[in-house]
């Protein structure tokens, strides 16, 4: 899980966004989505990751 949330965050700088702006662009609590891109072990439910990539496609 920490590779996936590691893969999603340099995915995320390298768009040159922040959890804030993801956070908006996918419709979701910007303080819950923070808690999920913790680097640990706990997972991110994939209805979320799929959102995330989602953005991150676009």
């Amino acid at each position: 899980m920490v590779e996936l949330k590691s893969r999603l965050l340099e995915q995320l700088t390298q768009k040159g966004m922040d959890v804030q702006a993801l956070a908006q662009a996918m419709e979701f609590d910007p303080g819950i989505l923070k808690l999920y891109l913790v680097k640990d072990e706990y997972p991110i439910p994939t209805r979320i990751v799929k959102k995330i990539e989602e953005v991150l496609a676009n």
